[in-house]
């Protein structure tokens, strides 16, 4: 099978915000953190249904390193990413979901 990725528009917001606040620490923690987002999307790929569900049909799978999880749902042969949301925050934000 299969799977191809989809973001939602919100994903690009999320990922613009995660990368400025690490590009003021260390503009090498904002690559590491977009290399992380590339190896658990392989992770996902390579086991769609293997992570944990946050609500019903809603997974999500930390980041090595950051404290970021990637919130996807799938849909036929689609794996829909819905946001890339820090730890702390992630629980208030997946309302909005």
């Amino acid at each position: 099978m299969s799977f191809v990725f989809e973001n939602r528009p919100r994903v690009y917001d999320d990922i613009i915000e995660a990368v400025d606040y690490y590009f003021t620490i260390n503009p090498s923690l904002a690559v590491d953190f977009l290399d992380r987002i590339e190896e658990a999307k392989t992770k996902i790929l390579n086991t769609p249904e293997g992570f944990e569900v946050k609500r019903p049909h809603i997974r999500t799978v930390l980041l090595k390193q950051f404290d970021y999880h990637i919130y996807y749902t799938i849909d036929g042969f689609q794996i829909i990413i819905l946001a890339i949301l820090h730890a702390q925050s992630g629980q208030e934000k997946i309302d909005e979901i």
